[in-house]
């Protein structure tokens, strides 16, 4: 069985280039076929504290 850890760190950045080039590709493509607007308007008050974005503003 092979070990599939990069064996030096331009190997790694090079995993990582190659990682953010498809993510980049997805979210165009996302984009492109206006999941985007779609998406956004789903989006309500209630789900924020889900996604980990909270509302609360609190003043010192």
């Amino acid at each position: 069985m092979k070990d599939n850890k990069p064996d030096s760190p331009s190997e790694v950045l090079s995993i990582e280039l190659q990682r953010e080039t498809y993510y980049r590709a997805c979210i165009a493509e996302f984009q492109q076929l206006g999941y985007q607007d779609q998406y956004l308007e789903q989006l309500t008050d209630e789900l924020v504290p889900v996604l980990g974005v909270s509302t609360d503003i609190k003043t010192p």
